[in-house]
């Protein structure tokens, strides 16, 4: 759309020797960018990091939620594993034969 019209406008105005090999460079990069972003928003939002009150009353809020305690202080946070203890619960070794 808009956004790729005006990285290849940046790219033609300020690629003087080669104005059309840079103007094409610049959308490229600028369509990347965007589709990175486009991508990294929507899984934030259907993941519950942003805001999303549109999505919960659409489809409804997921039955399982994870627990969203603070490990440690935000300056030094604990690693705490990429998944919570409430959808892979730790192992019990005392029933390991």
């Amino acid at each position: 759309g808009y956004r790729e019209r005006g990285s290849w406008a940046y790219g033609y105005y300020f690629g003087k020797p080669t104005r059309m090999a840079s103007a094409s460079t610049a959308m490229a990069i600028g369509m990347t960018c965007a589709s990175m972003l486009l991508l990294q928003n929507g899984r934030s939002r259907l993941r519950g990091y942003r805001e999303n009150v549109k999505e919960v009353k659409k489809y409804g809020a997921w039955p399982m939620q994870p627990d969203l305690k603070q490990q440690g202080t935000t300056r030094f946070p604990i690693a705490s594993g990429r998944t919570s203890e409430m959808i892979r619960p730790p192992l019990n070794w005392k029933n390991y034969d």
